[in-house]
């Protein structure tokens, strides 16, 4: 029997301290768009985002296919590559999906509840609350944007998240998002703390059904905001 080497010890692999570059583009073009910088509809001038980043066109191109297979840019032949610009019929497939994906979270965070996360939706939820009375109405839509990420996090799915922060930042592209009418405000806050209540009594099949129901009134809100902006 051959003896036992000892392992030869190694040099600890070190951490990655900073993004590739490929990556920091990315995420550069991508908060641009977020940030509507380059509004829906607009033409991305690949050439010119290359120059104004200093980088050659492979990770700029690398970034837009990585933003087409999320939804955020659409290439057209021969023409060149757009931001997402959604017409009426895709703003409600969207939101269908948004519903479908949103009941799942609310369900699962209903069963996944803990007390660092009920804090965290009494925070929310009260933040809603406060700035609704006071018609504070951007602060309100960021507060009612972390209520959804707080039941998202509850829930603890990953292929959940990845899926549902890709509908939420197609809708951020749309400026859809952190929408909400003034005239309906009192029922969003309503509609929240249903959902609030269903998720910290663990109703998970009520919580499910409220979440469809409030992610098609926010639907009609957005075709609502789409009408008036186009008048």
């Amino acid at each position: 029997m051959p003896p036992v080497r000892a392992s030869t010890p190694r040099a600890p692999i070190a951490p990655l301290l900073h993004e590739s570059l490929g990556e920091r583009v990315y995420r550069t073009v991508r908060d641009l768009i977020l940030s509507q910088v380059f509004p829906p509809g607009s033409k991305l001038n690949v050439e010119q985002i290359c120059r104004d980043l200093g980088v050659s066109r492979t990770p700029v191109w690398d970034t837009m296919r990585r933003l087409e297979s999320e939804g955020l840019v659409n290439t057209v032949p021969r023409h060149g590559v757009f931001v997402l610009n959604y017409g009426g019929d895709q703003i409600r497939d969207l939101f269908m999906v948004r519903g479908a994906l949103e009941a799942l979270a609310v369900r699962q965070a209903a069963r996944n509840l803990g007390g660092d996360s009920r804090a965290a939706l009494e925070a929310t939820m009260a933040e809603m609350e406060r700035t609704a009375a006071a018609c504070e109405m951007e602060r309100y839509s960021r507060a009612a944007i972390d209520f959804h990420d707080c039941v998202l996090r509850t829930a603890g799915n990953r292929a959940l998240t990845r899926l549902l922060e890709n509908v939420y930042a197609q809708i951020l592209v749309l400026r859809l998002r952190s929408l909400y009418l003034p005239e309906r405000v009192e029922s969003s806050v309503a509609e929240h703390r249903a959902l609030f209540e269903a998720v910290v009594s663990g109703d998970g099949e009520r919580g499910e059904r409220l979440a469809r129901a409030h992610a098609d009134h926010v639907l009609q809100d957005a075709l609502e905001f789409t009408r008036r902006a186009e008048r």
